[in-house]
């Protein structure tokens, strides 16, 4: 890869964070609190041990990587040919299942939040013809992009928090007995499922990426920050809600930010915050349709590196990468019909296949280790 064509570890940690967002406002605090009530708010804190031991056997996998190499290439090399080649295929696959899943998900938060009385198939088409034509580019734009606006979009939740906090009620919270330490536990599952993503998904872009030391403690800080954000904004919810009523919503965050009142007047502001919430839908849908084509045109021995091509050059396997994204939108418009179908992906089949995507990762890089291969 072209000197030009590099990024920095901070830049593609940003893309992690920035991505990361996306899933955290949908599926949590809600998820969590259904399995450990009022407790929920310490679930996250309790999930950093087990994901700080991952970030460790995964920086370890991606140490073993040589020049220009990302996940999809110490895969090739740590599991041989055919299975290296059926790994990055099911990779691919998923990351294309999940690209359509998150144009799914990101239109139905518009239909419910803003539009109401229209469908979803308009916001999954803008969306997904958006990240296409981000995963044509060069991936350096994408973790700059990411780069450039995690500040703004942090800086939005913080001042969120920060009055939502002080309209919280620490009766939602508090007192916790003996008896919640099990469901707090059970709590830090839905986290763990949506940091993971964070973690495994970027690394398929570690090849424009200089190899430093320090790996595995940005990234226990970056695992550290973000559970200290997802804990503050589930005691939030928890406080001005309850947890009864927490599991009741479909998108507790943005329920918060349609009851925040600013300076003694009732400010509407859901709108607002949820258009803005389209830049982590767009930066993570890129972000699995750009790790998506890498493993198919791996797959294919075309090699990943992006060469400064045109949008319109088909060479090197870069047909694939229409293909997918078209692959992505098809899925979007057709996988979840109603809210309950969509209800059913969001709860149960994707954080599934989240996690077996994520738990494959230290099972390559051990079976590497054992055949000598890293």
């Amino acid at each position: 890869m072209k000197d030009t064509e590099r990024f920095s570890r901070r830049q593609l940690l940003s893309l992690g964070a920035a991505a990361v967002l996306s899933p955290a406002l949908r599926l949590y605090p809600a998820a969590s609190v259904r399995l450990a009530g009022r407790g929920a708010w310490l679930s996250a804190l309790c999930c950093l041990p087990p994901l700080m031991l991952y970030a460790w056997l995964y920086c370890r996998f991606t140490a073993a990587r040589r020049e220009g190499e990302g996940l999809g290439e110490l895969t090739l090399r740590a599991l041989g040919g055919k299975l290296g080649r059926a790994a990055l295929l099911l990779y691919g696959l998923w990351l294309l299942l999940y690209a359509g899943f998150v144009l799914r998900a990101a239109a139905e938060r518009f239909v419910v939040a803003i539009f109401p009385d229209s469908g979803p198939g308009f916001f999954v088409l803008t969306l997904g013809l958006a990240a296409l034509l981000a995963s044509l580019g060069s991936p350096r734009a994408l973790v700059r992009t990411a780069r450039m606006l995690l500040p703004v979009l942090l800086g939005v939740i913080v001042l969120l928090l920060l009055f939502s906090l002080r309209q919280a009620e620490l009766t939602n919270l508090l007192p916790l007995t003996e008896e919640d330490a099990v469901p707090v536990l059970l709590g830090a599952l839905p986290v763990g499922q949506v940091l993971l993503l964070g973690l495994y998904a970027p690394g398929f872009l570690l090849g424009g990426v200089e190899q430093r030391e320090g790996e595995l403690r940005a990234r226990w800080l970056w695992l550290l920050g973000l559970c200290l954000l997802l804990s503050a904004l589930c005691a939030a919810v928890l406080g001005c809600f309850g947890a009864e009523i927490t599991t009741r919503l479909s998108l507790p965050f943005f329920t918060l930010v349609r009851n925040l009142v600013f300076f003694r007047t009732l400010e509407r502001l859901e709108a607002p915050v949820v258009s803005l919430w389209l830049i982590p839908d767009f930066l993570l849908a890129s972000l699995s349709l750009f790790c998506a084509q890498l493993c198919l045109r791996l797959l294919l021995g075309a090699g990943p590196a992006y060469r400064g091509e045109a949008l319109t050059d088909m060479r090197r396997g870069r047909w694939l990468i229409w293909l997918g994204g078209a692959a992505a939108i098809a899925a979007g418009l057709l996988m979840a019909p109603n809210a309950r179908a969509l209800a059913l992906w969001s709860e149960r089949i994707i954080p599934i296949g989240q996690t077996a995507a994520a738990g494959l990762i230290p099972i390559i890089y051990m079976v590497g280790k054992s055949k000598k291969r890293l």
